[in-house]
């Protein structure tokens, strides 16, 4: 056994010694991350403090080339933080929809051998996880690398808290920066490592796309032969599946009314506001009016669209009330978008539900996903 881990050792660090010259990227984030050789994964893991832990038996018979892929893949889910992003989702679904996005970004760049039986689709690279994620993947066999995010819990087995989220992504974050800058020093940067790592550290998507990512459900709405029914295929008998639509559950949209937010930019927040919600088709949408305190409240369903937030300017500004509203009327929302100009404090009370801040000029906040709109 002490023989194979001294090869397999002397395998993991000629891997990445050619990672740090062919992909200087990706070899200057390996050489970061402690790696664990250990049978209690089933191939290899990666968990979300950076620590990467593979099985001898799975690693062994591996090339060189297929372990530089293998070190590369697993320092992408640290990276991309897949373990803290996965939240409430199916982790073996969840799984699948990272690891597209991940082989599909290592052989674009060309990095090593990819492994036989993992999972690949095209153009993957250009999609978040979030939704490349399906839940017709539960439970679907799949060879290659296989169950490798971690859980988002401590040491301890406990679930991680917001603040300790926080600051693991913002770890992964800055390696991510930093090998970059380093492929980047020798012109050894793809164009679209490049990007990658540009949205993870300024988040350009815009933010009707980034709020897709947070359809959550999907219902069957009916049957359908672009969704073959899959416990028949394999005896050659083709009968339509279901078909299914994405849907949200309950949506809270945060509308600053102080008196620096003009109705053009209202109007302009309506009109996104409306596209985003006739493609996620959310169950409800409660849009709370807030200055210094809840002015109004509008309550929608899919029927009442398209919907209108035109309403009257007043003075000062606060985010708190809005998220006490939240509470205090028992609304457990899918998402929370606040629509303002920045300019309020938030620093002194936080909030566990998913929050994007659209803001049109400040963007100091020190929690949630901020999108800076630049209009069009």
């Amino acid at each position: 056994m002490q023989v194979i881990h001294s090869e397999l050792t002397h395998k993991i660090s000629k891997a990445k010694s050619l990672l740090i010259i062919d992909h200087p990227f990706f070899g200057t984030a390996v050489s970061k991350l402690p790696i664990i050789i250990t049978d209690n994964v089933p191939t290899a893991a990666m968990a979300p403090n950076g620590q990467m832990y593979i099985n001898p038996d799975f690693a062994e018979p591996l090339s060189v080339s297929e372990m530089q892929f293998l070190l590369a893949h697993e320092a992408l889910h640290y990276m991309l933080c897949h373990a803290t992003r996965r939240k409430h989702r199916d982790p073996h679904a969840w799984n699948i929809a990272a690891d597209k996005v991940i082989n599909d970004t290592l052989v674009d760049a060309k990095v090593g051998t990819p492994i036989q039986g993992g999972i690949y689709e095209d153009d993957a690279r250009n999609c978040a996880a979030e939704e490349l994620y399906d839940e017709n993947d539960i439970g679907k066999p799949v060879g290659g690398i296989g169950s490798d995010v971690g859980e988002a819990v401590g040491e301890d087995g406990q679930a991680l808290d917001d603040s300790k989220i926080r600051e693991l992504e913002s770890e992964a974050k800055i390696s991510a920066i930093q090998s970059a800058k380093a492929a980047k020093s020798v012109g050894k940067l793809p164009s679209s490592l490049e990007r990658l790592v540009d949205e993870l550290v300024n988040v350009s998507t815009p933010w009707h796309q980034i709020l897709e990512r947070f359809m959550q459900a999907k219902v069957k709405n009916d049957i359908s032969w672009r969704r073959p029914n899959r416990r028949f295929i394999g005896r050659n008998i083709y009968l339509p599946g279901a078909d299914y639509t994405p849907t949200m559950g309950t949506v809270v949209i945060g509308v600053d009314t102080s008196g620096s937010i003009g109705n053009d930019e209202l109007a302009m927040f309506g009109g996104h506001i409306n596209r985003i919600l006739e493609t996620c088709t959310p169950e409800r949408v409660v849009v709370v009016f807030c200055h210094t305190q809840v002015c109004r409240v509008d309550d929608y369903t899919p029927e009442d669209f398209p919907i209108s937030l035109a309403t009257t300017k007043t003075g000062g500004t606060a985010f708190e009330p809005v998220f006490d509203y939240i509470d205090d009327n028992d609304i457990d929302p899918e998402v929370v978008v606040y629509l303002t100009d920045g300019y309020g404090d938030q620093s002194e009370f936080t909030s566990t539900h998913e929050t994007i801040w659209l803001t049109t000029h400040s963007e100091a906040f020190d929690w949630g996903t901020v999108i800076k709109y630049e209009g069009e």
